[in-house]
């Protein structure tokens, strides 16, 4: 690069003379954001980094899914344009772009956040006869975990403390832990599936 100091040296007979001049050469911002892509788990911290060069020194504005930044208590720009969300929330997930301009143009740098959503989860038991054979209380454990940005819910089940003389029984059991047969009450409501309308895998 030509930039720098330069020394401007004059002499005769008489003397010399010295100047030194700086050469600042401007330069249209160049932005990055690190880290480009996160995931954490709601409640906790996130830290966005925005790195900007240019000459004058860029302007930095931070964006979340293309709209202005809303700072609050919970999310703010720190004096270093570093992005700062104290606990996250699964309506955090997105886009977040840091913008630098300067007289010369601009520049953009995108990273992707998700937050994963804490689970909802029940337990049960189930105890009875199944095909004539009577077994002991096992646990029915399930969770739902939604995710906002999709609209779509992972479903999960699964049964505990079952004898091993049940073994041949399990696709009978498996059958009664399947969202699919989940009732509701309701009228015209025959299960969970007719309810929401869902696909489950």
């Amino acid at each position: 690069s030509d930039a720098g100091q330069y020394r401007c040296v004059a002499e005769n007979e008489e003397g010399s003379a010295a100047k030194l001049v700086t050469l600042v050469l401007q330069s249209a911002p160049w932005v990055q954001v690190r880290p480009r892509v996160t995931a954490v788990g709601a409640g906790q911290r996130v830290l966005l980094h925005c790195e900007a060069r240019g000459e004058p020194t860029p302007s930095l504005e931070w964006r979340q899914d293309s709209a202005a930044l809303q700072e609050g208590p919970r999310a703010r720009v720190l004096p270093n344009a570093m992005l700062l969300i104290r606990a996250a929330r699964p309506e955090d997930a997105g886009s977040y772009i840091c913008h630098a301009r300067n007289s010369l143009g601009y520049d953009v740098a995108q990273a992707f956040l998700t937050v994963r959503a804490e689970p909802c989860c029940v337990q049960g038991s189930l105890v009875g006869i199944i095909n004539a054979q009577e077994f002991s209380a096992a646990t029915l454990n399930a969770s739902v975990l939604e995710d906002p940005r999709t609209g779509t819910a992972d479903v999960r089940s699964s049964i505990r403390s079952i004898p091993p003389s049940m073994g041949p029984l399990m696709r009978v059991l498996v059958a009664v832990i399947t969202p699919v047969y989940w009732s509701f009450t309701g009228r015209d409501i025959h299960s969970g599936f007719l309810l929401t309308q869902g696909t489950f895998r």
